[in-house]
């Protein structure tokens, strides 16, 4: 576009003499507003050779603003500038509404635990409820609890002691036969068993058979912590105080027979003394055993052999029950005493 032609004393064009085109900065990121400055009217297109009117001059005396600052350029629709690489287009002044958009709800996150699992515990046999009976005052164990292995010999005396942990069918038969003879003998219960044949128990308590301690389910206690060994004990003497009225103290015997030092020292910081055995019968070990089996290893011992000892065997096993009334008659025949094993330590 031609710019006025009128010359200043050196013949220069007065916005030459600015330094600045009224429409255009010369830096290329930056339009500057000019006041004042007569504006072309915004409905006459210039051609690009109209030169501006002389009568329209840009007076020789405006000066730039002191301010090194330029003011923001408005920039109109009318200012034909040709874009730049470095120029940042305006962002529109008004932006179209939004229409709302519907949302549904969303649906609720299906649960992803599951369920709890059924509990394993063998439920309690509908039989007559637990009596219990009145706290009998026994004054506390103050022996030894080193292990035990055999009894007191010389009186003729034999401990005859059955540990319940799994089945309990064939004990009807054994309690029989130990009533018929009049026998009494030491029953080492899990609390699990007990709690499965309230019954049972309370049938080897009106007998005047002796409960002792087997843990509540029979775990190897060499690879259980401290504290759960306390936990299988006691839980089991609390059961087993609900029948007899007093503690199972200090009668204990552990689970297939497996212990080690550190067991001890739990047993024994509870009051308990291990009851080990002298003879294992074998009836729950390896193949099924007979019942003649049976009776040929217990009274096939010489009356020495016999003297004292505390022999292991198990409710849970059907010959063992066949077998008790023939071994119960040779023992006695030969003159030994079937007792308990507090009595045998007596």
């Amino acid at each position: 576009m031609a710019c006025d032609q009128s010359a200043t004393g050196d013949g220069t064009l007065g916005s030459a003499k600015l330094g600045i085109n009224p429409l255009l900065v010369s830096t290329p990121s930056v339009v500057a507003n000019l006041s004042p400055v007569d504006s072309l009217p915004t409905s006459t297109a210039l051609p690009t050779d109209t030169a501006i009117p002389t009568s329209t001059t840009i007076p020789t005396n405006t000066s730039l603003p002191t301010s090194t600052t330029l003011p923001e350029p408005t920039i109109t629709p009318q200012a034909l500038i040709a874009p730049s690489p470095t120029l940042e287009l305006p962002l529109p002044t008004k932006f179209p509404t939004a229409r709302p958009v519907a949302v549904s709800p969303t649906p609720p996150a299906k649960a992803t635990t599951r369920p709890p699992l059924p509990a394993t515990t063998v439920p309690v046999k509908p039989t007559v409820p637990v009596t219990v009976r009145p706290t009998i005052a026994t004054a506390p164990y103050t022996g030894a609890l080193s292990e035990v292995v055999r009894g007191r010999t010389g009186q003729k005396r034999v401990a005859l002691t059955l540990d319940a942990g799994s089945g309990a069918a064939p004990f009807p038969k054994i309690l029989a036969a130990l009533n018929k003879a009049g026998v009494k003998v030491t029953f080492f219960l899990t609390g699990a068993w007990a709690q499965q044949n309230p019954t049972y128990v309370q049938q080897m308590v009106s007998s005047g058979d002796e409960l002792g301690n087997h843990t509540w389910d029979h775990p190897d206690l060499v690879g259980v912590s401290d504290a759960q060994i306390k936990d299988q004990i006691e839980r089991t003497d609390a059961l087993l105080s609900r029948f007899t009225g007093h503690t199972s103290r200090p009668l204990w015997r552990a689970p297939f027979g497996s212990r080690n030092a550190r067991v001890m020292k739990v047993v024994n910081d509870l009051g308990f003394r291990s009851i080990f055995w002298t003879l294992d019968s074998l009836d729950s070990v390896g193949d099924p055993k007979s019942a003649k089996f049976l009776i040929d290893r217990i009274t096939g011992q010489s009356n020495t052999q016999l003297d004292g000892e505390i022999i292991l065997m198990h409710i849970g096993n059907a010959t063992t029950a066949d077998a008790l009334p023939a071994i119960i008659e040779n023992l006695q025949g030969r003159g030994f005493k079937i007792v308990t094993v507090s009595e045998l330590l007596s």
